[in-house]
């Protein structure tokens, strides 16, 4: 059985191979990133909310710190940092309390219209790095998902190194499916499968493992 401790260090060295697989082409952007105060062409800055006074953010994903009282240092832009999942982040601070955002997610909040209260932001292109307020939009956590999976971001069905079906389960899954059967229903099937209903439905609407027919 795995200790607390053992757990951690599996956990602390997962993080590092993700850092490892995204920090070269960080260190490639953070090489041409523009630390100066000028603005860029088209540049819009508004205060971060919640961190009026403290932080702005620009629709390009900049983000300006300000001065307080007794510190020495003047306006000047923050560095991005690198998630573990590849995406930029920023810790803010307010209140001797520090707290990590995503970048993207901050522009989104700040300059991308959100009328449907939709709950996550995804960027339109692929492109983890591009924080511009253009190449984000809202969306719902299943339209993230496939948008994932369009984009090669992540793998779909049986190409995903933890799919939980087999070939031979989704086409025995599709070809017996019946609704409301007491044995082939999709509540009966993801019993039987020890999967989700949610995941169940995905697999009979061909939502997911779309290869294989």
């Amino acid at each position: 059985m795995k200790t607390e401790k053992t757990k951690a260090k599996n956990k602390s060295r997962v993080n590092f191979l993700y850092r490892t697989k995204y920090l070269p082409a960080y260190l490639a952007f953070i090489a041409l990133y523009p630390f100066g105060l000028e603005d860029l062409p088209g540049e819009l800055w508004c205060w971060i909310r919640g961190y009026e006074g403290l932080y702005q953010i620009n629709n390009y994903g900049r983000i300006k710190s300000f001065p307080r009282k007794f510190t020495v240092n003047g306006i000047r832009i923050r560095k991005p940092l690198l998630s573990m999942s590849g995406y930029l982040q920023i810790n803010l601070s307010k209140d001797h309390k520090a707290k990590y955002f995503m970048i993207h997610r901050l522009v989104a909040e700040a300059f991308v219209p959100n009328p449907q209260n939709k709950p996550q932001v995804k960027h339109k292109f692929g492109h983890k790095f591009d924080s511009y307020f253009g190449n984000l939009e809202w969306v719902t956590q299943s339209e993230n998902q496939q948008h994932a999976v369009d984009t090669g971001l992540q793998k779909s069905g049986i190409d995903n190194s933890r799919a939980k079906l087999t070939k031979e389960d989704v086409r025995y899954i599709r070809e017996h499916y019946k609704p409301h059967d007491t044995e082939f229903s999709g509540v009966a099937l993801a019993k039987k499968f020890n999967v989700g209903c949610s995941t169940m439905r995905r697999v009979i609407n061909g939502e997911t493992y779309k290869n294989i027919d």
